[in-house]
Protein backbone atom coordinates (compact mmCIF):
# COMPACT_ATOMS: atom_id res chain seq x y z
CA UNK A 1 0.00 0.00 0.00
CA UNK A 2 2.82 2.74 1.30
CA UNK A 3 4.56 1.48 -2.66
CA UNK A 4 1.23 2.07 -4.35
CA UNK A 5 1.11 5.40 -2.47
CA UNK A 6 4.67 6.49 -3.56
CA UNK A 7 4.27 5.54 -6.73
CA UNK A 8 1.04 8.02 -6.83
CA UNK A 9 3.19 10.60 -4.82
CA UNK A 10 5.53 10.46 -7.29
CA UNK A 11 3.03 10.40 -10.62
CA UNK A 12 1.38 13.51 -9.01
CA UNK A 13 4.57 15.66 -8.51
CA UNK A 14 5.96 14.40 -12.16
CA UNK A 15 2.30 15.88 -13.79
CA UNK A 16 2.80 19.23 -11.34
CA UNK A 17 5.46 19.64 -12.63
CA UNK A 18 4.88 19.09 -16.71
CA UNK A 19 2.28 21.44 -15.73
CA UNK A 20 4.46 23.81 -14.51
CA UNK A 21 6.93 23.89 -17.59
CA UNK A 22 3.87 23.90 -20.13
CA UNK A 23 2.04 26.87 -18.44
CA UNK A 24 4.66 29.20 -17.17
CA UNK A 25 5.46 30.87 -19.98
CA UNK A 26 9.59 31.94 -20.47
CA UNK A 27 9.91 35.26 -19.73
CA UNK A 28 10.82 36.75 -23.37
CA UNK A 29 13.77 38.91 -23.50
CA UNK A 30 13.73 42.32 -24.42
CA UNK A 31 15.75 42.39 -27.39
CA UNK A 32 15.96 46.37 -27.50
CA UNK A 33 17.80 47.03 -24.55
CA UNK A 34 19.44 50.46 -24.38
CA UNK A 35 22.84 51.28 -23.55
CA UNK A 36 23.09 54.37 -23.61
CA UNK A 37 20.95 57.83 -24.71
CA UNK A 38 22.46 61.03 -25.62
CA UNK A 39 19.91 64.16 -25.84
CA UNK A 40 21.33 66.10 -28.47
CA UNK A 41 18.37 68.87 -28.93
CA UNK A 42 19.94 71.80 -29.55
CA UNK A 43 18.47 75.52 -27.89
CA UNK A 44 15.27 76.30 -29.62
CA UNK A 45 12.24 78.52 -29.03
CA UNK A 46 8.90 77.32 -28.51
CA UNK A 47 7.19 76.24 -31.17
CA UNK A 48 10.09 75.74 -33.23
CA UNK A 49 10.69 72.05 -33.35
CA UNK A 50 14.31 71.14 -34.84
CA UNK A 51 13.83 67.73 -36.74
CA UNK A 52 16.56 65.58 -36.94
CA UNK A 53 17.03 63.86 -40.55
CA UNK A 54 20.80 62.70 -40.39
CA UNK A 55 22.42 59.07 -39.39
CA UNK A 56 25.16 57.91 -37.32
CA UNK A 57 27.98 55.78 -37.81
CA UNK A 58 30.31 53.20 -36.61
CA UNK A 59 33.65 52.39 -36.62
CA UNK A 60 35.31 50.09 -34.76
CA UNK A 61 34.60 50.97 -30.72
CA UNK A 62 33.41 55.02 -31.77
CA UNK A 63 29.89 56.65 -32.72
CA UNK A 64 30.17 59.45 -34.36
CA UNK A 65 27.31 62.10 -34.72
CA UNK A 66 26.53 65.31 -36.16
CA UNK A 67 24.24 67.71 -34.44
CA UNK A 68 21.87 70.63 -35.43
CA UNK A 69 24.25 72.87 -33.05
CA UNK A 70 27.14 72.28 -35.29
CA UNK A 71 29.62 70.21 -33.07
CA UNK A 72 30.60 66.65 -34.44
CA UNK A 73 30.88 63.82 -31.69
CA UNK A 74 32.74 60.82 -31.15
CA UNK A 75 31.02 58.51 -27.94
CA UNK A 76 32.71 55.28 -26.73
CA UNK A 77 30.50 52.77 -27.80
CA UNK A 78 30.45 51.15 -24.96
CA UNK A 79 29.65 53.66 -22.15
CA UNK A 80 28.71 56.29 -24.20
CA UNK A 81 31.31 58.58 -22.93
CA UNK A 82 32.51 61.99 -25.23
CA UNK A 83 35.74 61.11 -26.80
CA UNK A 84 36.02 64.20 -28.50
CA UNK A 85 34.07 67.00 -30.02
CA UNK A 86 34.47 69.85 -32.86
CA UNK A 87 32.71 72.61 -33.11
CA UNK A 88 31.88 73.83 -36.84
CA UNK A 89 29.35 75.92 -35.86
CA UNK A 90 27.14 75.04 -38.62
CA UNK A 91 23.82 72.28 -38.27
CA UNK A 92 25.74 68.89 -39.21
CA UNK A 93 23.18 66.68 -41.39
CA UNK A 94 25.52 64.84 -43.03
CA UNK A 95 26.05 61.34 -42.06
CA UNK A 96 30.00 61.09 -41.64
CA UNK A 97 31.69 58.38 -43.85
CA UNK A 98 35.51 57.01 -42.87
CA UNK A 99 38.26 56.15 -45.00
CA UNK A 100 41.72 55.32 -43.84
CA UNK A 101 42.74 57.41 -40.78
CA UNK A 102 40.00 60.26 -41.73
CA UNK A 103 36.53 60.88 -41.17
CA UNK A 104 34.62 62.67 -43.51
CA UNK A 105 31.25 65.01 -43.29
CA UNK A 106 29.45 68.43 -44.23
CA UNK A 107 27.72 71.02 -43.21
CA UNK A 108 24.33 73.15 -43.88
CA UNK A 109 26.75 76.19 -44.82
CA UNK A 110 28.36 73.85 -47.44
CA UNK A 111 31.56 73.31 -45.79
CA UNK A 112 32.98 69.94 -46.29
CA UNK A 113 35.62 68.36 -43.15
CA UNK A 114 38.30 65.81 -42.98
CA UNK A 115 39.45 65.03 -39.28
CA UNK A 116 41.25 62.64 -37.81
CA UNK A 117 38.60 59.66 -36.73
CA UNK A 118 40.49 59.43 -33.18
CA UNK A 119 41.68 62.43 -32.16
CA UNK A 120 39.16 64.99 -33.88
CA UNK A 121 42.26 66.83 -35.87
CA UNK A 122 41.55 68.78 -38.41
CA UNK A 123 42.93 67.94 -41.77
CA UNK A 124 41.43 69.79 -43.99
CA UNK A 125 37.97 71.97 -44.70
CA UNK A 126 36.70 73.04 -47.91
CA UNK A 127 33.75 74.85 -49.37
CA UNK A 128 31.69 73.92 -51.87
CA UNK A 129 29.03 76.36 -51.30
CA UNK A 130 25.65 74.67 -51.07
CA UNK A 131 24.41 72.67 -48.33
CA UNK A 132 25.34 69.66 -47.53
CA UNK A 133 22.90 66.65 -46.42
CA UNK A 134 23.99 63.17 -47.69
CA UNK A 135 26.54 60.95 -46.95
CA UNK A 136 30.02 61.64 -48.50
CA UNK A 137 31.05 58.32 -50.97
CA UNK A 138 34.77 57.03 -51.40
CA UNK A 139 35.39 55.48 -54.80
CA UNK A 140 38.95 55.23 -56.26
CA UNK A 141 41.00 57.79 -54.37
CA UNK A 142 37.89 60.55 -54.49
CA UNK A 143 35.41 61.82 -52.05
CA UNK A 144 31.76 62.20 -54.33
CA UNK A 145 29.41 64.40 -52.49
CA UNK A 146 25.40 64.99 -53.56
CA UNK A 147 24.79 68.95 -52.68
CA UNK A 148 21.74 70.33 -51.89
CA UNK A 149 21.83 72.46 -55.16
CA UNK A 150 21.66 69.19 -57.68
CA UNK A 151 25.69 69.71 -57.88
CA UNK A 152 27.58 66.30 -57.54
CA UNK A 153 31.40 67.40 -56.53
CA UNK A 154 34.21 64.84 -56.62
CA UNK A 155 37.66 65.83 -55.16
CA UNK A 156 41.05 64.21 -53.66
CA UNK A 157 40.64 62.26 -50.41
CA UNK A 158 43.47 63.23 -49.21
CA UNK A 159 43.83 67.43 -50.27
CA UNK A 160 40.44 67.79 -50.75
CA UNK A 161 41.61 69.26 -53.78
CA UNK A 162 38.19 69.10 -56.79
CA UNK A 163 38.34 67.40 -59.70
CA UNK A 164 35.11 68.00 -61.34
CA UNK A 165 31.37 69.24 -60.99
CA UNK A 166 28.43 68.85 -62.30
CA UNK A 167 25.12 70.64 -61.90
CA UNK A 168 21.63 69.29 -62.63
CA UNK A 169 19.08 72.05 -64.13
CA UNK A 170 15.72 71.26 -61.69
CA UNK A 171 12.78 72.58 -63.46
CA UNK A 172 10.64 71.69 -60.81
CA UNK A 173 9.68 74.00 -57.67
CA UNK A 174 7.89 71.04 -55.95
CA UNK A 175 10.61 68.91 -54.63
CA UNK A 176 11.39 67.26 -51.55
CA UNK A 177 14.45 68.86 -51.02
CA UNK A 178 16.42 66.07 -49.94
CA UNK A 179 19.30 64.33 -52.00
CA UNK A 180 20.20 60.74 -53.20
CA UNK A 181 23.65 59.51 -52.16
CA UNK A 182 25.45 58.32 -54.96
CA UNK A 183 26.63 54.93 -56.17
CA UNK A 184 29.88 53.68 -57.37
CA UNK A 185 29.58 51.06 -60.21
CA UNK A 186 33.04 50.13 -61.81
CA UNK A 187 34.44 53.70 -63.50
CA UNK A 188 31.18 55.40 -62.75
CA UNK A 189 28.60 56.66 -60.03
CA UNK A 190 25.17 56.68 -60.48
CA UNK A 191 22.97 58.75 -58.75
CA UNK A 192 19.07 60.41 -58.53
CA UNK A 193 18.06 63.91 -59.02
CA UNK A 194 15.23 65.46 -57.82
CA UNK A 195 13.50 65.97 -61.47
CA UNK A 196 12.88 62.14 -61.34
CA UNK A 197 15.54 60.91 -63.16
CA UNK A 198 18.39 57.84 -62.47
CA UNK A 199 21.80 59.45 -64.19
CA UNK A 200 24.89 57.09 -64.55
CA UNK A 201 28.21 59.72 -64.54
CA UNK A 202 31.86 58.76 -65.54
CA UNK A 203 33.26 59.04 -62.17
CA UNK A 204 36.98 60.81 -64.10
CA UNK A 205 35.25 63.25 -66.02
CA UNK A 206 31.63 63.68 -64.94
CA UNK A 207 30.37 63.28 -68.40
CA UNK A 208 26.79 61.46 -68.50
CA UNK A 209 26.63 57.93 -69.92
CA UNK A 210 23.03 57.58 -69.98
CA UNK A 211 19.62 59.03 -68.13
CA UNK A 212 16.53 57.36 -66.64
CA UNK A 213 13.06 59.16 -66.04
CA UNK A 214 11.63 56.49 -63.23
CA UNK A 215 9.36 58.56 -61.73
CA UNK A 216 5.63 58.88 -63.56
CA UNK A 217 4.46 61.73 -61.53
CA UNK A 218 3.88 65.32 -61.81
CA UNK A 219 5.29 66.71 -58.61
CA UNK A 220 7.55 65.61 -55.52
CA UNK A 221 9.19 63.11 -58.18
CA UNK A 222 12.74 62.92 -56.75
CA UNK A 223 14.68 60.03 -56.84
CA UNK A 224 15.99 60.44 -53.46
CA UNK A 225 16.65 56.90 -52.50
CA UNK A 226 20.64 55.21 -53.25
CA UNK A 227 20.14 52.29 -56.30
CA UNK A 228 21.50 49.06 -55.29
CA UNK A 229 22.85 46.62 -57.48
CA UNK A 230 21.05 43.95 -57.52
CA UNK A 231 22.19 41.07 -59.81
CA UNK A 232 22.05 42.05 -63.42
CA UNK A 233 20.35 45.20 -62.53
CA UNK A 234 20.13 48.56 -60.83
CA UNK A 235 17.19 48.80 -58.79
CA UNK A 236 15.83 52.38 -57.72
CA UNK A 237 11.96 54.48 -56.82
CA UNK A 238 10.95 57.54 -56.69
CA UNK A 239 8.82 59.24 -54.46
CA UNK A 240 6.25 59.56 -56.87
CA UNK A 241 6.29 56.30 -58.99
CA UNK A 242 6.94 52.32 -58.53
CA UNK A 243 10.25 50.24 -57.95
CA UNK A 244 12.24 50.09 -60.88
CA UNK A 245 14.85 47.96 -62.02
CA UNK A 246 17.77 49.15 -64.40
CA UNK A 247 20.08 47.80 -67.03
CA UNK A 248 23.17 49.11 -65.72
CA UNK A 249 24.77 49.22 -69.73
CA UNK A 250 21.92 51.72 -71.04
CA UNK A 251 19.82 52.42 -68.25
CA UNK A 252 16.47 51.12 -69.87
CA UNK A 253 14.16 50.15 -67.63
CA UNK A 254 13.27 46.40 -67.28
CA UNK A 255 10.86 45.21 -64.20
CA UNK A 256 8.66 47.41 -62.61
CA UNK A 257 6.44 46.71 -59.37
CA UNK A 258 3.81 48.95 -58.16
CA UNK A 259 4.93 50.19 -54.69
CA UNK A 260 6.68 53.32 -54.06
CA UNK A 261 9.82 52.51 -52.36
CA UNK A 262 10.95 54.56 -49.13
CA UNK A 263 14.72 53.48 -47.99
CA UNK A 264 17.91 52.21 -49.54
CA UNK A 265 17.27 48.14 -50.17
CA UNK A 266 18.51 45.75 -48.36
CA UNK A 267 20.12 42.35 -49.48
CA UNK A 268 19.60 39.31 -47.92
CA UNK A 269 20.23 35.95 -48.68
CA UNK A 270 20.26 36.52 -52.49
CA UNK A 271 16.61 38.51 -52.08
CA UNK A 272 15.88 41.58 -52.14
CA UNK A 273 14.22 43.38 -48.70
CA UNK A 274 12.21 46.59 -49.71
CA UNK A 275 10.05 48.75 -47.37
CA UNK A 276 7.34 50.84 -48.93
CA UNK A 277 5.99 54.58 -47.65
CA UNK A 278 3.24 52.25 -46.36
CA UNK A 279 4.82 50.58 -44.15
CA UNK A 280 4.99 47.11 -46.03
CA UNK A 281 7.74 45.06 -46.57
CA UNK A 282 8.10 42.84 -49.73
CA UNK A 283 10.67 40.03 -50.54
CA UNK A 284 11.37 40.02 -54.04
CA UNK A 285 14.10 37.10 -55.79
CA UNK A 286 16.52 37.90 -58.25
CA UNK A 287 13.94 37.84 -61.25
CA UNK A 288 11.76 40.73 -60.15
CA UNK A 289 8.88 38.82 -58.60
CA UNK A 290 7.41 39.87 -55.19
CA UNK A 291 7.42 36.32 -52.94
CA UNK A 292 5.56 37.56 -49.86
CA UNK A 293 4.97 40.80 -48.25
CA UNK A 294 3.81 41.96 -44.69
CA UNK A 295 2.12 44.96 -43.24
CA UNK A 296 4.28 45.96 -40.59
CA UNK A 297 3.64 49.37 -39.63
CA UNK A 298 1.41 52.18 -40.30
CA UNK A 299 4.12 54.26 -40.99
CA UNK A 300 6.62 54.73 -43.98
CA UNK A 301 10.23 52.12 -43.09
CA UNK A 302 13.39 54.46 -43.03
CA UNK A 303 15.46 51.50 -43.04
CA UNK A 304 15.77 47.70 -43.06
CA UNK A 305 18.88 46.64 -41.37
CA UNK A 306 20.51 42.85 -40.32
CA UNK A 307 20.63 43.33 -36.32
CA UNK A 308 20.74 39.81 -33.80
CA UNK A 309 19.49 37.39 -36.45
CA UNK A 310 16.68 39.43 -37.36
CA UNK A 311 15.89 42.24 -39.53
CA UNK A 312 15.26 45.77 -37.23
CA UNK A 313 12.94 48.10 -39.26
CA UNK A 314 13.01 51.76 -38.20
CA UNK A 315 10.08 53.85 -39.41
CA UNK A 316 8.88 57.58 -39.62
CA UNK A 317 6.80 57.20 -36.73
CA UNK A 318 7.39 56.42 -33.14
CA UNK A 319 8.02 52.91 -33.40
CA UNK A 320 11.27 50.45 -33.88
CA UNK A 321 10.59 46.74 -34.65
CA UNK A 322 12.66 43.69 -34.84
CA UNK A 323 11.57 41.18 -37.20
CA UNK A 324 11.97 37.66 -38.62
CA UNK A 325 14.41 37.57 -41.80
CA UNK A 326 11.99 35.05 -43.15
CA UNK A 327 8.68 35.61 -42.78
CA UNK A 328 8.58 39.42 -41.32
CA UNK A 329 6.92 38.11 -37.87
CA UNK A 330 7.59 40.65 -35.33
CA UNK A 331 9.66 39.79 -31.95
CA UNK A 332 10.31 42.69 -30.22
CA UNK A 333 9.04 46.05 -30.24
CA UNK A 334 10.51 49.71 -29.35
CA UNK A 335 8.67 53.09 -29.14
CA UNK A 336 10.58 56.50 -28.56
CA UNK A 337 8.53 56.94 -26.74
CA UNK A 338 6.10 60.01 -28.67
CA UNK A 339 4.28 60.87 -31.75
CA UNK A 340 6.63 63.52 -32.54
CA UNK A 341 9.48 60.67 -32.55
CA UNK A 342 10.67 59.27 -35.53
CA UNK A 343 13.84 57.93 -37.44
CA UNK A 344 13.94 59.82 -40.81
CA UNK A 345 17.64 58.38 -41.37
CA UNK A 346 19.34 55.43 -41.38
CA UNK A 347 19.86 52.64 -38.77
CA UNK A 348 23.59 51.37 -38.29
CA UNK A 349 24.77 47.97 -37.12
CA UNK A 350 28.39 47.16 -35.69
CA UNK A 351 28.49 43.66 -34.61
CA UNK A 352 25.73 43.40 -31.54
CA UNK A 353 25.05 47.47 -31.61
CA UNK A 354 22.53 48.91 -33.12
CA UNK A 355 22.15 52.87 -33.06
CA UNK A 356 19.55 55.23 -34.48
CA UNK A 357 19.12 59.03 -34.31
CA UNK A 358 15.52 60.30 -33.66
CA UNK A 359 13.68 63.13 -34.61
CA UNK A 360 13.63 64.73 -31.69
CA UNK A 361 17.41 64.37 -31.92
CA UNK A 362 18.07 61.72 -29.54
CA UNK A 363 20.84 59.68 -30.29
CA UNK A 364 20.30 55.97 -29.11
CA UNK A 365 22.47 52.88 -28.49
CA UNK A 366 20.95 49.48 -28.43
CA UNK A 367 22.88 46.32 -27.39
Amino acid sequence: MQYILGVLLLFLMSCAQMRSKIETPKKNENLFRVSWIKNLDPVYNSGNLPIGTSSPFIFEDIVYMGDLSGSMNAFDINSGKLIWSASEGQTIQSRVNKVSEYIYYGSIDGRFYSRHYLTGKLNYAVDLGSPIESQPIYSSGRMIIHLRNHTIITLDAKTGKIFWRYQRSIPYTTTLQRVSEVYPLDNNIIVGFADGNLVSLSIEEGIINWEQKLSTGVKFVDVDVTPVLFGKYLVAGSAAGPIRFVNTTNGLIEKTLEFTQSHTALIHNDELIVGSTDGIIYRIDQYGKIISQKQVSNEAISSIVKWKGALAVTTMGESIYLVDGEDFTEKAHFSLGSDQSAIFGTATVSGEYLSVYSSRNRLYLFK
